[in-house]
């Protein structure tokens, strides 16, 4: 198709559907209308009258019906709405219509399990994990506390040894006549304010 007709994809269906039932042979459209008028009127032979119309008071006992009764009197547009539910409602409690095929996923009994055995799972792989985290990072907490206990004890015995320190200055300057420089105290014993010797 040339750029200059260009035709959108309905309106070519719709002319290609045109052409189509222009085509078609005469004897055929004439004769489906012809067939159409045979099925609708009746036979000059034939009864046209209508079967009268079934009501309640028509019906049978619902209580001396079975399984192999016919029902489909009930279905009657004069019985009464009430009447056919308990019919159908007896129709449908027959054993034929409550056969278990035992593929409903409610059929079966969830409440008890086999055991596994030996068999570990993933659920109980992922419990051991969690449980394992968790036992990890107690453990851990419990490590950090002791190990803040023991930062908060330090500075009480690096003071009570500045204080140990200060106290022998003291002595070593009394000591000292007046007007002397007091003798340089040994440092190899003494414990820096971080905690280590030095």
């Amino acid at each position: 198709m040339g750029t200059g007709t260009k035709e959108s994809a309905l309106s070519r269906w719709s002319r290609l559907k045109q052409e189509a039932a222009q085509t078609l042979p005469v004897s055929e459209e004439v004769a489906a209308p012809a067939v159409v008028a045979e099925l609708e009127v009746p036979a000059a032979g034939e009864d046209a009258a209508e079967p009268a119309s079934l009501t309640d008071a028509d019906m049978p006992d619902l209580d001396s019906l079975g399984e192999d009764s016919d029902f489909t009197g009930f279905m009657s547009p004069g019985v009464s709405d009430k009447l056919r539910n308990l019919a159908l409602r007896k129709l449908f409690h027959a054993p034929v219509f409550n056969i278990r095929d035992g593929l409903d996923e409610y059929d079966e009994d969830y409440t008890s399990f086999e055991k596994l055995g030996d068999i570990v799972t993933c659920d109980m792989k992922h419990q051991i994990e969690v449980q394992e985290r968790k036992l990890r990072e107690a453990l851990e907490a419990e490590n950090q506390a002791r190990a803040d206990a023991e930062l908060e004890d330090l500075p009480d015995e690096v003071e009570d040894l500045e204080a140990e320190d200060d106290a022998e200055v003291e002595v070593l300057e009394d000591m000292q006549p007046s007007g002397q420089t007091p003798a340089a105290v040994p440092t190899d014993n003494r414990v820096k304010a971080d905690g280590s010797n030095g």
